[in-house]
């Protein structure tokens, strides 16, 4: 802060006296000068702290002249310390010493008659000043928070007004009422005489024209509670903004500068940059309050905070580090990581470092890459530190403690369903209180503003009760029932009523997402299923879903019904869409929009995955090896007949590719996930006939070589293939023929050119592709030659491949090409492409 320097001139200064007063004590034979000194430095002290409390009130700095001040003290603190340490054989020096002590005994009395009072009277102006400011800022704020109360008044007396209207009109229609019981009565008398058929039809002609009157005086009195109810909204949106004025208000005058927004667009540089919480949060005030004071409290260093599955940890981590008083203390050393189930130390850590801008290096063991992040922080440690570690698994807790260091000022905050071990600053987290829990309902399932207004409040409620307080569960119900007929919501009710939906705690919130997946058709459900094949924790590209589904479901190429499932998934709330580059033109590929799922959603899909059959039977089946630990019934049953369209295999960075035989002829779908440098394509993939496409990806933080390629090549089906972070030599994937393959994508792969496969000829390897797909290629210098003999390609999308500078003019031979993309890359078009027809460039650069 501003005051730091004046406190640090003040403690130098208290030295200085403490040392002169211990001299003066001995009792030397130089005691007057002593005396002299001792007077003059209390003096400054004293002077010097009426500056330091006007310094911190203005959070202001007089550097020139405190500088001056500091130079003297520590000259003087120095013949001090020479004074004392001449010995005998040196007294005659003292007289020398206690000479430049007198020089400045007068140079500090100096400073302490003109420069202090100069800086005072200074200092005050200032906070005169300031105070006249802020008195008229103040006097302003009271004249328009003034106008607007004297407005909500009137439309407070307009409502009052309305209400009397309406209570005349009831005591109207009250009056009628017992016209009409006369009338009855009448009607009755009527029908006992017989013979006035005539006086009979006349009054018959009257009380029709009188029940008429009656129903126009309903329908007016229905308006009228109409226009109050509309008038009652409009009252509500008038108080909040009110409020939301009083908000700004206090915050404009208790500080000067808003805190610089976080942005989060640069997912592939800046990974850890706190994610945006939820527009909608309600309940979390008082947890919001208790934390802070948790990590503003210097005797904590870690604080976990627990609690079960849904109850809004990760969203109160959010809002956490996007509050005004911890970006103001921690700035830009506030990182947020998602740990899981699984996490690699490693990686973790050469991510922090890409983060903060350092060259990454690759550690060879955990205690290496521990010793690098503790040199990283302690560089950076000038500043406070926030480390936010979200979703920490039970069994974690050796993992965390390498994270703890002791450099002041660093804070670590821990979300974790468990109550993890050996840490005792701990904060639960319950489930919401019904009242929150039913303001959070509302919002989400926007009863204010859709066709569900109508619903009776006791559903709602009984719903609300459902639910339990889990917030996850209050947002994906409101969802699923936003503009839903009231019905629809009453059906709800009695299924989840009758059916024991909810009954037991952890099963309760399973129970209830699963239900709300009932306003979904069942092709949508599969497709949501599907997104169990990627890793927990881990942004998904859409266009590998698009790969996915493209294929599995025969849906038209483009992408285009893919990406309105992906939206629609948004909107029931099960999935976040993270789009890290928004551009005027939309691209066709979606290679800046991402995926994210809520570990307890994709629990949510493990769990449906599971439902129908075992795991031979199961329609999608996810398979998590922990090393070279595989699941029983694969070891005990290896050549039984596995049926699943959809087949996930995740691996971990200690497996040696070793892979017991399978038997999955029905797979359309491969998704590998693996973290190793060296992989191996397992030989039963060269049975899956029906394999439409291969999604290989590796989660490690270099690029991996891949081997046994070669059981691709006789695959009859295999349309699409999408490779991420490995080495690559050749697009044939030394394969000698991919005779149906039409997509290749290639993301932040190592393309190395190679010689040894100039026996295949490319276009006769690939005789069907029609597109490629290259980005974040940094090693991609340039475009390999033989590319421009696949005459079949339609589309060529190459972005943020920053090494790539021209393009070869052998391109003008693709006749076929019809899209050109070039993103965020350095480059030149030969003039061959002008030859090309119908042929279209996308430059977004």
């Amino acid at each position: 802060m501003a005051f730091v320097f004046t406190a640090a001139v003040g403690t130098l200064l208290g030295e200085l006296l403490h040392e002169v007063w211990e001299l003066k004590k001995k009792g030397d034979m130089f005691e007057t000068v002593l005396e002299s000194m001792e007077i003059t430095l209390t003096s400054v002290t004293q002077a010097l702290e009426k500056i330091k409390v006007l310094n911190k009130e203005l959070d202001r700095e007089n550097d020139k002249e405190i500088w001056k001040l500091w130079k003297q003290l520590e000259k003087g603190k120095k013949l001090v310390n020479k004074y004392k340490q001449a010995k005998c054989s040196s007294c005659l020096k003292k007289p020398f010493y206690m000479k430049d002590l007198e020089k400045l005994d007068d140079s500090l009395k100096r400073f302490c008659q003109i420069v202090i009072p100069v800086l005072q009277s200074g200092i005050q102006m200032e906070t005169l000043l300031v105070l006249e400011d802020n008195q008229e800022e103040l006097i302003e704020t009271h004249e328009d928070v003034k106008d607007i109360q004297e407005k909500v008044q009137h439309i407070h007396e307009e409502v009052k007004h309305n209400h009397e209207v309406v209570r005349d009109i009831n005591e109207g229609v009250r009056d009628i009422h017992e016209d009409v019981k006369q009338v009855k009565e009448i009607d009755q008398k009527v029908k006992d005489i017989h013979t006035n058929v005539e006086g009979i039809s006349d009054r018959v002609n009257d009380i029709h024209v009188e029940v008429k009157e009656v129903k126009e005086v309903r329908a007016e009195v229905k308006g009228t509670h109409d226009g109050v109810k509309d008038i009652q909204v409009q009252v509500k949106k008038i108080h909040e903004e009110v409020r939301d004025m009083h908000k700004d208000l206090r915050s404009n005058i208790q500080t000067e500068k808003a805190a610089s927004p976080v942005s989060n667009n640069n997912v592939h540089f800046r990974p850890f940059m706190p994610p945006e919480p939820p527009r909608v949060i309600v309940g979390l005030d008082k947890p919001m309050k208790d934390l802070k004071s948790k990590l503003f409290n210097d005797g904590i260093s870690t604080v976990v905070l627990t609690g079960p599955g849904g109850s809004g940890k990760t969203t109160l981590a959010k809002k956490l580090c996007h509050d005004e008083a911890i970006k103001e203390k921690y700035k830009d050393n506030i990182f947020f990581i998602t740990v899981s189930k699984s996490p690699d130390l490693k990686i973790i850590i050469q991510q922090l470092f890409r983060h903060k801008g350092h060259s990454v290096h690759e550690f060879r063991t955990d205690e290496e890459a521990v010793h690098s992040l503790e040199q990283l922080l302690k560089q950076i440690g000038t500043k406070p530190i926030l480390l936010v570690l979200d979703d920490v698994w039970s069994g974690s807790e050796s993992l965390v403690d390498k994270f703890k260091f002791q450099i002041k000022g660093y804070k670590i905050l821990l979300t974790s369903r468990s109550s993890l071990r050996g840490f005792d600053s701990k904060y639960k987290l319950d489930t919401l209180n019904y009242e929150d829990s039913l303001s959070l309902f509302r919002q989400t399932a926007d009863l204010q503003n859709s066709t569900s207004n109508k619903v009776e409040d006791e559903v709602v409620k009984k719903i609300v009760k459902f639910c339990k307080g889990f917030p996850l569960a209050l947002t994906v119900v409101g969802r699923s029932l936003r503009q839903q007929q009231p019905a629809v919501w009453k059906t709800k009710v009695k299924q989840w009523s009758n059916g024991g939906a909810f009954i037991e705690s952890n099963n309760d919130l399973l129970a209830c997402l699963t239900t709300s997946l009932d306003a979904m058709d069942n092709k949508l459900k599969e497709c949501y299923v599907d997104l169990g094949a990627f890793p927990e924790g881990q942004l998904i590209p859409a266009s590998a879903i698009i790969d996915m589904w493209e294929e599995l479901y025969e849906m038209n190429g483009d992408g285009l019904s893919s990406i309105s499932n992906l939206h629609e998934l948004s909107s029931f709330n099960l999935i976040d869409l993270v789009v890290t580059r928004t551009d005027e033109n939309e691209t066709e590929d979606y290679s800046e929009t991402f995926v994210t799922q809520h570990g307890l959603l994709r629990d949510l899909v493990i769990h449906l995955s599971g439902l129908v059959g075992s795991e031979q039977g199961r329609k999608n089946l996810v398979v998590d090896i922990n090393g070279d630990e595989f699941p029983g019934w694969w070891k005990q049953q290896e050549q039984q007949t596995i049926m699943a369209r959809v087949l996930s295999i995740t691996t971990d960075e200690t497996f040696k590719s070793s892979w017991p035989n399978i038997q999955a002829p029905e797979v359309e779908v491969l998704v590998l996930n693996f973290r190793t440098k060296k992989y191996s394509l397992p030989k039963f993939i060269k049975s899956m006939d029906k394999l439409k496409t291969l999604i290989l990806t590796n989660y490690g933080f270099f690029s991996a070589e891949i081997s046994n390629f070669k059981v691709l090549g006789i695959l009859p089906n295999l349309k699409r293939i999408r490779l991420e972070q490995v080495s690559i030599h050749s697009l044939t994937m030394h394969c000698d023929q991919l005779e149906n393959l039409q997509k290749i994508s290639l993301i932040r792969c190592n393309i190395v050119p190679s010689g040894n496969d100039k026996s295949i000829r490319i276009s006769d390897a690939l005789p069907k592709l029609e597109e490629i797909n290259i980005g974040y290629c940094d090693s991609l210098i340039e475009l390999p030659v033989e590319l421009c003999d696949i005459v079949s390609l339609k589309k060529l999308y190459i972005t943020n491949c920053q090494c790539l500078s021209i393009l070869p003019p052998e391109i003008g031979k693709m006749v076929n090409l019809q899209v050109l993309m070039l993103s965020s890359c350095r480059y030149l078009l030969p003039n061959s492409v002008t030859a090309l027809e119908s042929f279209e460039v996308r430059d977004l650069r």
